[in-house]
């Protein structure tokens, strides 16, 4: 199957829901908690958490599936290097290329990407009207010092890069300013919000908006759902110059912290591959409940995220709900390198992980196979 049509397929597929294995095939006889964290963005594992499929699969057997928040603060950074045994990570790209390459024990076992806004905004009396206006202009670039690894700071200095590059300029042509920003990234990460609850920092871009406001810069940038939701709630103090979401068609250009990484720890991988499986299963059926329900999917991700669903309809591609399902296809490895290689150009990187040495497919193919699906190279 060709890998664009992958990236695309709509997977309108009825599942086989009793695979041909029994409950506890394979699996360790002594009892283990799997440990999961997720980002807070579209992600297979968030609906898998929302609607108790991950306890359904594995109800009878001798693995409970957690999420890490249980453990508290002082584990809370697994999130970042990947350091709790038997722990699974789905979300951004930078966390796991970081942990990787310091020697995290961890394996690749499927890639997600799902096209998310990238805007760029300025004031509204501004006599900013377009990008090439931004010529020597200064624009925010938030970090964030407290964290292991600043993957925010990254966002934004490569979305300036790219937003630059689709309108024909470089990084040369603007001033970065960096604006420090100590709030509670780990507030955000794993959520469990009820219907209608907003995070404790509702939007991640509040610095930069007083920053802007203030005049200590000219433009600033905001991502994904946060996008919608700071223009409905600040919309006469912002207005929107570009959105690469719909102003470039080149998908090198959209990566930021995406293709999202589905990374388990080496020790699950090697001693457990059943469950291993098991879990990529429960992926697999959550993106084709998500497919399959387009609208619930976006109530579902607008309770996960802590946003209206309006702000998830407008802040992802068209159908981004039949886009979760986890491949590692060529191209989307290829995307991939795209953030590696602005990561190591940069210096957030020492030097490149292999990609193919650290993904391993075989995990994704068994899942796929028990669940009558094909599968893509």
């Amino acid at each position: 199957m060709d890998a664009n049509v992958w990236l695309n397929m709509p997977w309108g597929i009825k599942l086989d829901r009793n695979p041909p294995h029994s409950p506890t095939e394979g699996i360790s006889i002594m009892a283990t908690d799997i440990w999961y964290t997720r980002c807070p963005v579209p992600t297979a594992s968030g609906i898998a958490f929302r609607r108790n499929m991950f306890d359904e699969e594995f109800d009878g057997s001798d693995f409970k599936v957690r999420n890490i928040k249980e453990l508290g603060r002082e584990k809370a950074d697994s999130h970042f290097d990947h350091s709790l045994p038997n722990s699974y990570r789905e979300g951004g790209s930078i966390p796991p290329l970081w942990a990787k390459h310091g020697g995290a024990d961890t394996v690749m076992i499927g890639l997600t990407f799902v096209s998310d806004s990238i805007c760029f905004y300025v004031r509204p009396d501004s006599d900013i009207r377009s990008f090439a206006d931004l010529k020597g202009k200064r624009v925010a670039m938030g970090v964030r010092p407290y964290i292991m690894i600043d993957f925010m700071k990254i966002n934004a200095h490569k979305a300036w890069d790219c937003g630059l590059r689709a309108h024909g300029m470089s990084l040369d042509d603007v001033e970065l300013v960096e604006l420090e920003i100590n709030d509670d990234m780990h507030a955000n990460i794993n959520p469990d919000y009820k219907p209608g609850e907003k995070p404790p920092a509702s939007n991640m871009f509040g610095v930069e908006m007083a920053a802007l406001e203030s005049g200590e810069v000219d433009a600033i940038w905001a991502k994904g759902c946060q996008t919608r939701q700071l223009e409905r709630e600040e919309s006469d103090k912002v207005r929107l110059i570009s959105d690469l979401l719909h102003d470039t068609d080149n998908m090198e250009l959209r990566v930021n912290a995406n293709p999202r990484i589905i990374t388990v720890s080496g020790n699950m991988a090697r001693e457990n591959p059943e469950a291993v499986v098991r879990y990529l299963q429960v992926l697999i059926r959550a993106s084709s409940w998500a497919a399959a329900n387009p609208d619930e999917c976006s109530e579902t991700m607008a309770t996960e995220l802590g946003v209206s669903v309006d702000d998830i309809n407008g802040s992802f591609v068209a159908n981004y709900q039949d886009k979760l399902w986890p491949n590692l296809a060529d191209e989307t490895l290829h995307l991939l390198a795209t953030q590696q290689d602005f990561m190591v150009q940069h210096g957030y990187l020492p030097g490149p992980v292999d990609l193919q040495a650290w993904g391993d497919s075989s995990f994704l193919k068994q899942a796929y196979q028990r669940e009558n699906l094909p599968w893509v190279a």
